[in-house]
């Protein structure tokens, strides 16, 4: 009867863990999604290794590995921890209560991955807004310094260049007009 019991516990632990990770899933795929997914298929080691790929592959973004490092050690803990409390040895020879509040803390466990979960998208979020932000102020910078040496450019032509020509054509012109109105004058 006991065994029974526990059964139906432990199946109604997964059932909690499977609506828990639908609820506050984020995008399908995020780390948040894989992780709590390989959780509550009790894959223990597949999600450690995958958060700790993940993190790794995060070497574009300055600083974020360095940020992320005590979250990711956290959640690390977690799983250990959920792992430890999902396969206690002699569960079955507990009673009923220190069961139930084994499932408890495993459910505590699990919300609180999925807060840490949560946080390390979060960084990653800012990481690339800031890196999207000092991009946009390279190319900005980058404009202005163009568009200043373009007109310096066009303003030493227009002075030195252009403008001395077309004194010269203008000079040039008001001799012929004054020299035809002196011979038509003189006529």
């Amino acid at each position: 009867m006991e065994i029974a019991h526990t059964n139906d516990m432990q199946a109604d632990l997964s059932q909690k863990l499977l609506e828990s990770t639908r609820k506050d899933l984020g995008r399908l795929d995020s780390l948040r999604a894989a992780i709590l997914s390989l959780v509550v298929n009790e894959n223990y080691q597949r999600a450690e290794d995958e958060m700790v790929a993940y993190v790794a592959l995060k070497t574009a973004f300055p600083g974020f590995q360095e940020r992320a490092e005590r979250y990711i050690q956290h959640c690390l803990e977690l799983i250990k921890a959920i792992q430890t409390k999902r396969r206690f040895p002699g569960i079955a020879s507990l009673s009923l209560a220190r069961q139930q509040e084994i499932y408890e803390r495993v459910l505590a466990h699990f919300e609180d991955l999925k807060r840490h979960l949560a946080h390390i998208e979060k960084l990653e979020r800012e990481q690339k807004l800031d890196d999207v932000r000092s991009t946009v102020w390279v190319v900005k910078a980058s404009v202005y310094c163009v568009t200043f040496i373009f007109l310096v450019g066009l303003w030493v032509d227009i002075h030195g260049g252009a403008f001395s020509e077309v004194v010269a054509v203008t000079d040039s012109l008001m001799d012929s007009a004054i020299g035809a109105i002196v011979n038509f004058i003189k006529f």
